[in-house]
């Protein structure tokens, strides 16, 4: 009879069990993918959490009845280029430099009478402080996004990584 060890709690399984018998844990897991032994920068990437990243600077955040005017004024102010859409304490939206150029410039003349929600990306992708650095990377890759936010568990907003905060990060460790 061929057996596997549960990587979470060592009891013996059948072999080609989806689930550890004992303590419910995944078995379907294989094969995932490892640093290679001597690079680095590749294990950071792999096993440093983004909580690392953070900084709390770049986070704006408006509610989804804030003018687009009111936001541009605080772009320009702070000198950003996103901000999260909150609605009772739940995100909703966000919305980027980007978001503006390709939704306002040129189509809507008084700033003041359009609003967050009219322009915002609705339901953004996100991601937790504990997640991998890779996981983030990932996301932005594949989905093309510039900005990422950071929720807490709750889904308080805790910052929002950008690519250069990935590769910050990447050289100050190499320089150590």
């Amino acid at each position: 009879m061929n057996t596997i060890q549960c990587p979470a709690c060592g009891s013996q399984n059948l072999a080609g069990e989806d689930r550890c018998e004992q303590c419910f844990h995944s078995l379907m897991q294989r094969d995932l993918p490892r640093a290679k032994k001597d690079d680095a920068i590749q294990s950071v990437m792999m096993t440093a959490p983004i909580l690392e990243l953070l900084t709390g600077k770049d986070l704006l955040v408006a509610s989804t009845t804030d003018t687009v005017q009111k936001i541009v004024k605080i772009f320009q102010k702070e000198n950003k280029n996103c901000i999260l859409v909150y609605k009772k304490k739940k995100m909703v939206g966000i919305i980027s430099f980007r978001d503006l150029l390709l939704k306002v410039t040129g189509k809507i003349e008084d700033l003041s009478k359009v609003k967050a929600e009219a322009i915002m990306t609705p339901n953004p992708e996100y991601v937790r402080a504990e997640d991998p650095i890779a996981y983030a990377v990932n996301k932005m890759a594949m989905g093309g996004f510039r900005h990422l936010p950071v929720l807490a568990r709750d889904g308080t907003p805790l910052s929002i990584i950008m690519i250069k905060d990935v590769l910050k990060y990447l050289s100050k460790r190499k320089e150590k």
